[in-house]
């Protein structure tokens, strides 16, 4: 079964993103406004952890997605490394045992996270609100934030399903209710006085909306009734498990690495900077990954058919909508950095925000750094649709290269947020940024400007075919 693409599925993909930015981004001028900047900063640092506790995922939920579509693909077997040759049916014991799998793991993984957040975690915002004094009721809002993080952790797997299955419209639907869900109960809270609590309160009903929405969409009545009659045992759920570990586990360092590259400079600014400082570093990496969601929000949609594509062995169709994809996240990246750099600073001073964004100089390096690693990841995210993780050990170097540089320049200078751009940029500048284009370039014996001109036709292609209709 091949998946395909719609435009509804890319216009929905859109508007669940744009609500899915909105739950930071629409709520942001009141948090800024209504909340102490010492809770902004707190509220970053919290996002932080979470982000750590979220390494604990270990590469499952891509491997789940990307398996799934080789299942729907028809895929009659789950490979280590590759992809088994198709058929025109689904295989429906196989997809049972993936979806056993994924429930076993991730009730797993979310246990250790909450674990982990309530124990080490507590002992981290302990140090950096002094002893939980500089934000009201911070140990409250620290526990109920580590219990939404366990939730949300829980039902990933849902994402994988949707997405593995080629349900674009659906996933984008079910994000959309839970977030316009978040939104609804952080606005009202907020405005009842509730301060950060409103925050981590919307955090952990939200999901629970989304996971209602996602089961009734995957799970239609015939698939029910197929999965129900493909039992899966034990040890087959342990082989599969296995076979996706053998890649899982690479993945998984490459998170590591890649939360050492983007996040982990957020930590130690929590333990070097003052909370004001804090605040402004959190609140540039937060609109920059609103403008990197939305730019990456068309190549994401594609993900699940250029999964499929590549399970078929059309290459050239592969490239060309891979192609296709980046050329329209160059165009938004780039017209996103502009509205960051010169729209940004303005309004936030308009709306009386209490955090405000670093200096020209440091934003204008971020949005190179940025736009360089999310190209290099974009490129990656294609050698990995052939299930194969060729980078584990380059991000693992590039990672603890980014730890020890970034501790250095907090601890020995006074270089501050720029210091902490300059050391991320200047290691991914030195391999990754520009290995994994070269390789995928290389392997579809394409050149760079070759590959952009593609991309150019594709999209203007593209354009025409909708105009006609």
């Amino acid at each position: 079964m091949r998946i395909s693409v719609s435009k509804s599925d890319i216009a929905w993909s859109y508007v669940a993103q744009f609500f899915n930015v909105g739950s930071g981004l629409i709520t942001l001028p009141v948090i800024l406004h209504m909340l102490s900047t010492d809770e902004i900063a707190l509220n970053y640092l919290m996002i932080t952890i979470s982000t750590i506790v979220g390494l604990f995922d270990f590469g499952f939920a891509p491997q789940f997605s990307r398996n799934i579509s080789y299942v729907f693909a028809g895929a009659q077997e789950i490979k280590k490394e590759g992809i088994a040759e198709t058929t025109d049916s689904i295989n429906m014991r196989l997809l049972a045992g993936m979806i056993g799998v994924a429930k076993m793991v991730y009730a797993r993984i979310a246990l250790v996270a909450l674990v982990s957040m309530l124990t080490a975690g507590t002992y981290y915002i302990y140090i950096v609100t002094e002893e939980f004094s500089k934000v009201e009721n911070a140990l409250l809002i620290w526990i109920i934030y580590s219990f939404s993080v366990y939730f949300n952790l829980y039902f990933i797997y849902y994402g994988s399903l949707l997405m593995g299955k080629g349900l674009i419209k659906e996933s984008k639907k079910a994000m959309l209710i839970q977030r316009v869900t978040g939104i609804a109960i952080t606005f009202g809270l907020l405005f009842a006085g509730c301060g950060l609590l409103s925050v981590v309160i919307s955090n952990l009903i939200a999901p629970f909306a989304g996971r209602i929405i996602s089961i009734r969409y995957f799970y239609s009545t015939e698939m029910k009734a197929e999965l129900a009659r493909n039992r899966v045992r034990k040890a087959e759920k342990m082989e599969l498990f296995r076979k996706l570990w053998y890649n899982s586990k690479k993945f998984g360092l490459v998170m590591i690495g890649s939360y050492a590259i983007n996040k982990l400079g957020m930590f130690f600014a929590g333990l070097y900077l003052s909370l004001e400082a804090v605040a402004s570093y959190g609140l540039m990496i937060q609109l920059m990954t609103i403008i990197t969601t939305i730019s990456m929000t068309f190549q994401t949609s594609f993900w699940p058919q250029m999964a499929s594509l590549r399970a078929e062995g059309d290459k050239a169709a592969l490239m060309d909508k891979f192609a296709l994809t980046m050329n329209v996240f160059y165009v938004l990246f780039i017209i996103g950095c502009a509205c960051l750099i010169f729209i940004a600073p303005p309004l936030l001073k308009l709306i009386g925000s209490n955090a405000v964004l670093p200096g020209i100089t440091v934003l204008i390096a971020y949005s190179i750094v940025t736009l360089l690693e999310n190209n290099h990841s974009s490129f990656a995210s294609l050698i990995l649709t052939d299930n194969k993780v060729p980078f584990m050990e380059s991000s693992l170097i590039c990672g603890a290269l980014i730890c020890v540089g970034s501790w250095m320049v907090l601890f020995f200078t006074d270089y501050g947020i720029l210091g902490l751009v300059l050391v991320q940029g200047l290691v991914q500048l030195a391999y990754s940024n520009w290995k994994w284009p070269y390789v995928v370039c290389k392997e579809f014996k394409i050149s760079y400007s070759s590959f952009l001109w593609l991309g150019f036709n594709q999209a203007k292609n593209m354009i025409y075919s909708y105009v006609r209709k």
